[in-house]
């Protein structure tokens, strides 16, 4: 159930909401129907009546053409500023993808190699076992087994109010890896972090100086580069964070200390033409695109991560992109439908739940694409024990308890369930060989790895989009 709040604030923002829309005049542009766009601003306005984020903003463009840009609520609620298509966003881990497209613009120009050892850039770092075998690609695929340092940093942050200097990050993440480099996947905020720093010394300039030298200004999406620098534009929104029915802005300097793992800015409108032209070989080539899309290997299998971006499917359509979303930042994602020739972006400013920006883009793509939302029915399975059993994933932050789901087959139904609540598990139903998807989110998936006729593993998407893996580890 959710929560109503902000009742005062949003009848003024309903009241006094001026949506600014962007689109081509171009006759030749294959635009959205009018139909299409009043149900994508229908099911806009009503995540904004919700109440539970002051102000998002939407982008689409169909080729090249923008087709569908608008704000929605407030930018700030104290000078009463509107969001609109231009307002710039915190983007969190959306920082990652734009950072990996400047490594690769830096692998391009000979630079930096994928294969350079990450100790070779740092005279200080740690020296735990296997540590010297971390390369740059391990840090763009989540390979390198280094510990996430997230909550060490929200630690730092909240109780002692200051960021955290490289040595500090170094005494931090020298400890034990969780895996030997190459042998795994395990989302890592630190890996991005030193991949970071790796621009800095290869450029020899501060991360926001690189990223605008090599995205930002030579692709005209000057609205890209460190938020801590940006958040004093005329359009930039305020952070917020929603806690107990409050808006808290106390957690809006939190990515003060955040690089290329998520300390970076956007206008929805400047991610969707930033991700288009990636996509057309404007800002690296096809081989590099290729090299960007390859999936990330892990034992007998591979997972739908490639560098520093996550892929999947929307139906039959192939879709890469990322997301993100961080305390007083709010939610952002973007994804690339080739197939369709469609990119979409949509930021938001108060972090309340990550299902908010979900949820939108799981409305809207389906309007685009012009695909309907499967519908999952009852039915029995006739064989599901071949899923049975436990999977679980390492604790990035590292906690000894791993994350843990558990599959049941009982009366020809197949359930996920998380051991460690009291929620009921989800009943998986079957969309193709060995891929689940479950009713909440029809477009979510389960795809079951299956090596030498037994499961191995279970990747999770969200939306088309890979979101982690979990090895078997019992029957």
């Amino acid at each position: 159930m959710r929560v109503k709040v902000f009742h005062i604030v949003f009848l003024f923002v309903l009241v006094l909401t001026s949506c600014k829309e962007e689109v081509s005049n171009d006759p030749e542009t294959p635009k959205l129907t009018e139909i299409q766009k009043r149900r994508i601003d229908s099911v806009c306005k009503g995540l904004l009546e919700r109440g539970n984020t002051l102000g998002f903003s939407v982008a689409i463009t169909k080729g090249d053409e923008l087709v569908f840009a608008k704000g929605y609520g407030l930018a700030n609620k104290d000078n009463g500023k509107m969001a609109d298509s231009n307002t710039i966003y915190p983007i969190a881990s959306i920082s990652k993808f734009l950072t990996a497209m400047a490594t690769m613009k830096l692998v391009e120009q000979e630079k930096i190699s994928l294969d350079d050892k990450l100790h070779s850039y740092f005279d200080n770092f740690p020296r735990q076992e296997y540590m010297e075998d971390i390369t740059i690609e391990h840090l763009l695929r989540h390979q390198s087994g280094i510990i996430d340092h997230e909550d060490w940093f929200d630690s730092i942050y909240i109780n002692e109010k200051r960021v955290f200097t490289q040595d500090e990050f170094f005494e931090f993440i020298d400890q034990p890896l969780f895996f030997e480099p190459g042998t795994h996947y395990l989302y890592s905020n630190s890996g991005y972090a030193l991949l970071s720093s790796v621009l800095e010394k290869v450029t020899g300039k501060d991360f926001h100086e690189s990223i605008q030298d090599l995205i930002s200004v030579p692709h005209e999406v000057e609205s890209i580069g460190m938020w801590p620098v940006m958040w004093d534009h005329k359009d930039a929104t305020m952070g917020y964070e929603l806690i107990e029915n409050k808006l808290d802005t106390s957690f809006h300097m939190m990515t003060k200390g955040m690089k290329g793992d998520g300390g970076l800015s956007a206008s929805v409108v400047d991610l969707v033409k930033v991700v288009t032209d990636l996509d057309k070989g404007r800002i690296i080539s096809e081989s590099s695109l290729e090299r960007m899309l390859s999936k990330t290997t892990v034992g007998s299998i591979q997972v739908d991560f490639g560098l520093g971006l996550k892929m999947g499917y929307i139906e039959d359509q192939f879709t890469y992109g990322h997301s993100g979303g961080y305390k007083g930042t709010g939610w952002a994602i973007v994804s690339r439908n080739p197939e369709s020739d469609i990119t979409f972006a949509a930021a938001m400013n108060t972090n309340f739940s990550p299902e908010e920006v979900w949820t939108i883009r799981h409305e809207i793509l389906p309007l685009v694409l012009e695909i309907s939302k499967p519908e999952h029915t009852g039915g029995s399975l006739e064989d599901g024990n071949l899923y049975v059993g436990e999977y679980a994933s390492i604790n990035r932050w590292g906690d000894s308890v791993a994350s843990r789901r558990i599959v049941a087959f009982e009366n020809g139904k197949l359930t996920w369930d998380n051991p460690d609540t009291e929620t009921p598990g989800a009943q998986l139903f079957p969309v193709s060989e060995h891929t689940f998807s479950f009713n909440p989110y029809p477009f979510d998936r389960f795809l079951f790895h299956v090596v030498d006729d037994r499961v191995v593993a279970c990747s999770q998407y969200a939306d088309g989009f890979f979101t982690g893996v979990k090895m078997k580890t019992s029957n």
